[in-house]
């Protein structure tokens, strides 16, 4: 019986560089991050559907053939890609005639601690197809090396270690080396070959450029499950299916924050969260981000304690306040780190953290209350102190008397959603004026929080949605899916829900027990007026908070419940009616119809 055959183009003028072993591959699309709970990130997809293995420097990619072309994941060739309900499970589908070739992937975890990927392929066509699985020395961010190919069965074994389990032996393969450093190795041809090159073979390259064809094939309605291992001999716990993998990161989010805003996608905040829960697992620099310190963690914290996601956030404030602990915590950044600490206060994990680190909890809440001072972060802060010290340390740290000697730290606050009064607010201003335009991911968050309780006028929707692309992916110093990027815009969409600050009356000292006023969608925009909005389960300092506003005509029905509040507080919602106000813990109230004359022009208040 005849097989397809397969061809790799060559370069006959890159034979000095083959043999000198050096490889330049070619640039890899924006991507997504593959992560699990456990493990974190496992693996990198581009938008052309390759596989990048954190651990390997490889890539593994599928191309398709049908009717004698070779379909490989170019925008020529009809690729679309998306994430599955805002998760970590990226859908690549490429157009053939009339239907498509879905490829989804996603990771989990085998027993072993690394992690793997899981690849679905569903030919959605009405004709026989044959995927052509590539194994290529090719790194996200460049370079890479293969000095050996085995197929051995099922699996594809590179440099010793097996690296893909295909599920079935291959029909046909084949071996060759990407030659020409400028351009990637392609399917050039499909022969119909009486000479099958197929069993136990093995094919090498002593420059380390060596490449590797497995084909299948991939019969319409049939779905094909490819595993990219995470280096055991086999793979000897079954993937699990993908409906059962969306149920798992359902389930670990059901215990966050919900967020709908009119325009916004329903998926949007589960996409923030899913990536950062995976970060949240993860002590090394993220990909590509050569900007990275340990201190920039900070922003992680105030996202996931933001939303109410309280182990991950403590497991990363556990990470910063040992690194503080040990002496490799920047002093100057201590402020960032003290914005954390106040979302995990108050939790059970924040609290247990903060115990155990309470020497660190004292150094960073003393040098922040006495050198840098805010009105909003003071309760706050010594809810943090309370936590890690008891009362008699907060009223002392209450004691203490700083001033805001430095501009920055009210931005640093900003950033962390902790918005001070508009002391501020000419200084973030002056920051957006400067930044460079397009916005990037950090600046936009900044924006955001700027709209919601400043006299900035910023629509954000727009920016975010083009820096995200169709799967939802946030840049950040060059990389091409930053947790950092994800955490500053949850934090920035948290903030158009609520800000609190104090509600102590001038001559009153402020203490860990002071009452807070929760000002309700302050960022609103004029384009949302007439438009139903929720959130439920929101964090605040005396509890979690669940608000909807529904509007009859002009005028909006504004519904609340506290789940069981921790602490006095007064509700206001003054973007919409500054006449508001209650104490109550559940109720609802029909507002006054908003004044126009509260809005800006780009939708953000002109208070």
């Amino acid at each position: 019986m005849k097989t397809w055959r397969a061809r790799f183009a060559r370069s006959d003028d890159t034979k000095a560089q083959q043999q000198s072993g050096s490889t330049t591959a070619e640039k890899a699309t924006p991507w997504n991050t593959l992560s699990t709970l456990g493990v974190g990130p496992v693996a990198e997809v581009d938008g052309r559907g390759a596989i990048f293995p954190r651990n390997r420097p490889v890539s593994v990619e599928v191309w398709f053939g049908v009717a004698n072309k070779w379909a490989r994941g170019t925008a020529s060739d009809g690729v679309r890609q998306s994430r599955v309900v805002g998760l970590p499970v990226v859908e690549t589908r490429q157009r053939l005639g009339e239907s498509d070739i879905v490829q989804t992937a996603w990771a989990d975890e085998a027993g072993d601690g690394r992690g793997r990927v899981v690849i679905s392929l569903n030919n959605e066509t009405d004709v026989a197809a044959i995927a052509a699985v590539i194994v290529r020395p090719r790194a996200i961010l460049g370079g890479g090396r293969i000095e050996e190919v085995r197929a051995a069965g099922t699996l594809l074994v590179v440099d010793k270690v097996p690296l893909v389990e295909l599920g079935r032996e291959p029909g046909d393969t084949i071996g060759a080396v990407d030659s020409d450093p400028t351009t990637p190795a392609i399917l050039t041809r499909l022969e119909l070959s009486d000479s099958e090159l197929i069993g136990d073979i093995t094919f090498a390259d002593a420059g380390g450029e060596a490449s590797f064809a497995a084909l299948v094939p991939l019969t319409p309605g049939v779905e094909r499950q490819i595993q990219i291992l995470d280096g055991r001999e086999a793979a000897t716990v079954a993937p699990a299916p993908l409906d059962n993998i969306v149920s798992g990161w359902r389930s670990h989010l059901a215990t966050a924050a919900e967020i709908e805003l009119p325009a916004w996608p329903k998926h949007i905040a589960p996409a923030l969260m899913s990536s950062l829960l995976g970060a949240a697992a993860d002590e090394r620099r993220p990909l590509g981000d050569a900007d990275w310190t340990p201190e920039d963690d900070t922003i992680l914290v105030a996202a996931l304690g933001g939303v109410g996601l309280d182990w991950a956030a403590s497991t990363v404030a556990d990470r910063l306040l040992t690194t503080m602990t040990e002496g490799h915590f920047d002093r100057s950044r201590w402020t960032d780190l003290a914005a954390a600490l106040c979302h995990i206060a108050g939790t059970s994990p924040g609290d247990e953290v903060l115990a155990r680190h309470g020497e660190a909890v004292a150094a960073v809440a003393g040098h922040t209350l006495s050198d840098a001072r805010s009105e909003v972060i003071v309760p706050k802060l010594l809810r943090v102190v309370h936590a890690a010290h008891g009362s008699a340390a907060a009223g002392d740290a209450s004691e203490l008397r700083g001033e805001m000697k430095r501009w920055e730290d009210g931005v640093t606050f900003a950033r962390h959603g902790l918005t001070a009064p508009a002391q501020s607010a000419r200084d973030i201003e002056e920051i957006l004026a400067r930044a460079s335009k397009p916005f990037d991911a950090e600046t936009i968050g900044l924006a955001m929080t700027a709209s919601a309780n400043f006299d900035y006028s910023f629509e954000p929707l727009v920016p975010v949605r083009s820096l995200a692309g169709s799967t939802w992916r946030w840049p950040r110093g060059g990389c091409g899916d930053s947790p950092h990027a994800r955490a500053a815009l949850l934090v920035a969409l948290r903030s158009l829900c609520l800000n609190e600050l104090p509600g102590n009356a001038a001559d009153e000292p402020i203490t860990a027990t002071s009452p807070m006023e929760v000002d309700l969608f302050p960022g609103i925009q004029r384009s949302w007026l007439g438009q139903n909005m929720q959130f439920s389960r929101l964090p605040t300092s005396v509890g979690r908070l669940s608000v909807a506003l529904r509007w009859h005509g002009e005028r909006a029905a504004l519904l609340w419940e506290f789940d069981e509040p921790t602490g006095p507080f007064t509700l206001f919602c003054n973007r919409i009616d500054p006449t508001f106000a209650t104490s109550e813990p559940s109720g609802e109230a029909l507002l006054e119809a908003p004044s126009l004359a509260r809005f800006g022009e780009g939708g953000a208040s002109s208070r």
